[in-house]
């Protein structure tokens, strides 16, 4: 039989692929102050692209010392709430990502704390909050006693709206009023107190 030799001509086509994260960094971490913190960015592409970080404007990752592909950013003793941004870069074009890491703080103290709808036992007290929303408040803790009092003053935990109806107390009796809020972290600075004197009783 003959043989037929065919000289194949092998074409390689190389895949340019432009850059795209397989792993990108979560939009928003939170920790608490001091704490450390891993945050891994990984992007592929065909070339493979150089990974960095930046804070705001600041380029991280020294020039010199661009990794491919994958990049950690270690962050220690963070203090501040900060965004960063990673970013993946080839010949084939630039893309990034966000990440804000927020830290943990107490909530601030209520505001425009006041008293209504007065009666001999019993008081409204409300109060507004303009602190953080994503303090996350739990909750809210209300303090009161008499102003004449020396005891410490008594608490109704887990108030969960704007205002509280305050029962069992006093007739004619000055009361002082406080609030505070708290979150996972714990618990914040309490509110200006206020006084209201309850109603009297009609024989």
């Amino acid at each position: 039989g003959t043989e037929y030799s065919y000289s194949a001509q092998l074409y390689v086509r190389v895949r340019r692929v432009p850059p795209h994260f397989t792993i990108r960094p979560e939009l928003k971490h939170e920790v608490k102050n001091g704490a450390d913190l891993n945050i891994t960015c990984v992007a592929v592409g065909s070339p493979m692209p150089f990974v960095k970080w930046r804070e705001g404007v600041k380029d991280l990752t020294p020039d010199s010392d661009v990794p491919i592909g994958k990049n950690v950013l270690l962050l220690t003793n963070i203090r501040e709430t900060t965004n960063y941004t990673c970013v993946a870069a080839s010949k084939l074009g630039i893309i990034e990502t966000h990440t804000v890491v927020k830290v943990q703080a107490l909530p601030r103290a209520p505001t425009n704390v006041r008293v209504s709808d007065v009666q001999p036992t019993s008081v409204r007290l409300s109060w507004s909050y303009d602190g953080d929303v994503a303090s996350d408040v739990q909750y809210y803790v209300i303090q009161y006693k008499p102003k004449a009092a020396t005891w410490n003053f008594k608490e109704i935990s887990g108030a969960i709206t704007n205002f509280y109806d305050i029962r069992g107390l006093s007739p004619y009796t000055e009361y002082e009023f406080g609030v505070l809020a708290v979150n996972n972290v714990g618990r914040g600075p309490k509110s200006t107190t206020v006084l209201a004197t309850t109603g009297e009783t009609s024989d």
